[in-house]
């Protein structure tokens, strides 16, 4: 039996669109000495225009499609590793289009580490996408994903974790207990998992070989939602761990007639890029605190 290098492990999230992009993406990275398997977990969540392909040739890249039933992505990844026959585990976004290095980056990172680590690969939205103001204000504040990419090297949080570009070993995934699935959508799965390894000495290194493409247009409402979503999602995470100080804890204080305040007057001078900004900013702190007291009660927790 063949001996792999990694399994690439993608769970579906609810996006738009096909995977032949990121699939041929993945085939090229496995054309040379590199064996690695790629494990795509289908909970339902997303509907793809072309059906599942079976497994590659031997000489190629392993696809192997299996379903998950339970809700969000803490469940389907769990799914993909019982499912991953590697001891080096790497996590990629189904949105994310792998840089042609993405694989062999996080291979030699895990290969050579004397101890835990977890190596961490940057994304970018693509040129055409930062055409539009409310994208680039995403990626260059670190709202999108927790770090600014572009900037992040001069710079790096040790305990930063996501799950879009991520890999460790089966070791540290086994010692943290996996990822909890009491999340039901594909957030603060990753930061309790980060904030559980930490307090076991792994830290964070990012890997700017192991780069990744966020090809698509992301909305306002879209981003809304999100954060609405993280907000149910940290109220839960409070409530399990109550006393507990978080980076998310002055806001989720504001009041939100006082950011709704702020965010009009700053919409209604939206011709200047500062105040477009801290409409945006507004914008999500409000979504989020809306979403931290259920308002409305229309989120699932």
């Amino acid at each position: 039996m063949t001996v792999l290098d990694a399994s690439v492990i993608v769970a579906l999230n609810p996006h738009e669109g096909g995977l032949d992009r990121v699939l041929d993406a993945y085939r090229a990275q496995a054309a040379g000495a590199l064996r690695f398997e790629l494990i795509v977990v289908d909970n339902g969540s997303r509907h793809l225009p072309e059906a599942p392909s079976s497994p590659a040739a031997p000489d190629g890249l392993r696809v192997h499609w299996i379903e998950s039933d339970k809700p969000g992505r803490a469940a389907a990844n769990n799914a993909g590793v019982r499912a991953a026959h590697s001891r080096t585990l790497i996590f990629a976004a189904d949105d994310f289009i792998p840089g042609p290095s993405l694989v062999r980056a996080h291979v030699e990172f895990q290969r050579h580490l004397q101890s835990a680590a977890v190596g961490i690969g940057p994304a970018f939205f693509t040129p055409d996408c930062r055409a539009d103001p409310f994208r680039t204000w995403l990626e260059d504040t670190g709202r999108l994903f927790g770090v600014p990419f572009r900037t992040a090297g001069s710079n790096w949080p040790r305990d930063f974790f996501y799950l879009g570009n991520a890999s460790f070993s089966r070791a540290v995934y086994e010692e943290a207990g996996g990822f909890d699935e009491d999340y039901a959508y594909d957030l603060f799965d990753d930061l309790a998992f980060g904030l559980r390894i930490a307090a076991r000495g792994v830290s964070t290194h990012l890997l700017p070989k192991a780069l990744a493409w966020h090809d698509h247009a992301v909305t306002i409402e879209e981003r809304a939602l999100a954060m609405r979503r993280s907000g149910a999602a940290a109220r839960h995470f409070d409530d399990a761990h109550p006393g507990r100080s978080t980076p998310w804890s002055a806001l989720a204080t504001r009041s939100p007639a006082d950011l709704a305040d702020r965010m009009q007057r700053a919409r209604a001078h939206e011709g200047s890029p500062t105040r477009r900004f801290d409409y945006f900013s507004a914008s999500m702190d409000l979504a989020f605190v809306d979403g931290y007291r259920d308002v409305g009660g229309a989120l699932d927790r």
